[in-house]
């Protein structure tokens, strides 16, 4: 094997690798080292040996080439760059313009730098950009025909696609994620991901024993995963269950998930988590304002620690429709106004119900006949894009809206 990268660039690159993943130091080390001499390998004070080099490679699922000195290459120190910068923006232009001039550099290399690229992205609320790189992933990962990085890479993609509104593509790679899992021996956190996505696009095109049945399948081995993953699990489940209408199951798990989650483990799922539990509050019947307004307290003091501006953008939408169930129509009106210039960035999903809650406004402020007008387009533009639970849910929003409007 080529020369090991030196100090601190090989802890640069190990720490980078090893977040991209969404992985703690603990989950890393198990089984071949200490957290503490993983610490010291990320800070630049110890050189690795071959057999924990052996031991990191299997644990990222990469191969060792990507440790190399030779790959300090224009792309390698860009990646490192981005890597360690706090300035996303920057970070996306300096990758976005390495990646697409260093052509024949290492595939996983180049492979790790499109994963970073995506990232960026999606911290960012660039969606149609961040598609577009998953697409490059994928291609590239079928031309390395490396299993992991074919699974992750669908994986991703079938989230984007989901997020801007391609349900019916975005479920077939899905599917074709979940059976690269099942014919291959793989780590347990690209299989859980994988089918997760999965369910989560089955239950939105309205394929509700799939996604149930997938679910309590993964319910089953929730004790055998980790704090984070069985958190995901949980909230998955959960989720799937309130589109069964079968909100005291939803209840307890969604309880089970925030209290078995501690901060440390992960404190920026930890804030997701609880805006989740926020909005799917809110989808309840009835609408359950008070754990809603819980959780949503809870989720404004992290982030305020961790925080990024998609995360404040989530909970903005989040205090519009909280405002709206607590019939403060001015301040509901108040909070979408500040949304309008962020709709592009937003989930297909979290648009459509922003533009259907400001035409509930509408309604209740007594332009009945457009508000209906515009809820029908959306609800007709939610079925086109095959999302049926989000089409079913604006008509009966649109039901509730008229009976309150009838009210005294």
């Amino acid at each position: 094997m080529a020369e090991v990268l030196e100090q601190p660039s090989f802890g640069q690159q190990l720490k980078a690798l090893r977040q991209e993943r969404g992985l703690s130091q603990a989950q890393v080390a198990e089984g071949g080292m200490s957290t503490a001499y993983l610490s010291r390998l990320e800070s630049g004070t110890r050189r690795p040996t071959v057999k924990i080099l052996t031991h990191l490679t299997e644990r990222l699922g990469v191969p060792s080439s990507v440790f190399e000195a030779t790959q300090m290459s224009p792309l390698g120190r860009a990646l490192a760059s981005a890597s360690s910068s706090d300035d996303n923006d920057d970070a996306v232009r300096l990758l976005e313009e390495v990646v697409r001039a260093e052509r024949g550099e290492d595939l996983s290399l180049r492979w790790l730098s499109l994963w970073k690229l995506a990232q960026l992205h999606a911290k960012l609320g660039t969606r149609q950009q961040e598609l577009s790189t998953a697409r490059e992933l994928t291609e590239l990962s079928d031309r390395m025909g490396v299993p992991t990085f074919q699974v992750r890479a669908r994986t991703l993609l079938a989230r984007c696609l989901r997020a801007v509104g391609e349900i019916e593509e975005s479920r077939v790679v899905a599917q074709m994620a979940v059976s690269t899992v099942a014919d291959q021996v793989l780590p347990v956190s690209d299989t859980v991901r994988a089918q997760l996505v999965l369910i989560s696009v089955e239950s939105e095109s309205g394929m509700m024993a799939e996604a149930r049945s997938h679910a309590e399948q993964l319910l089953g081995v929730i004790e055998e995963l980790g704090t984070v993953l069985r958190a995901e699990v949980l909230w998955a489940v959960a989720n799937v269950r309130i589109r069964q209408n079968d909100y005291t199951g939803a209840s307890e798990l969604l309880e089970r998930a925030l209290d078995e989650l501690p901060s440390h483990d992960g404190l920026i799922l930890w804030l997701r988590l609880r805006l989740a539990a926020c909005s799917l509050y809110l989808q309840m019947t009835p609408r359950r304002v008070a754990e809603a307004r819980r959780c949503l307290e809870e989720a404004e003091r992290a982030l305020d620690l961790v925080g990024s501006p998609l995360h404040r953008q989530e909970m903005l939408v989040i205090k519009t429709h909280l405002a709206f169930q607590q019939r403060d129509l001015e301040q509901a009106r108040a909070l979408y106004d500040q949304l309008k210039d962020a709709l592009p960035q937003l989930t297909f999903r979290d648009r459509v119900r922003l533009e259907v809650l400001s035409n509930q406004i509408l309604i209740l402020e007594g332009d009945r006949d457009t508000g209906v007008r515009n809820v029908e387009e959306l609800a007709r533009e939610a079925e086109d894009a095959s999302n049926i639970h989000l089409a079913s849910e604006i008509w009966r929003t649109l039901a509730e809206t008229l009976a309150w409007d009838s009210e005294p």
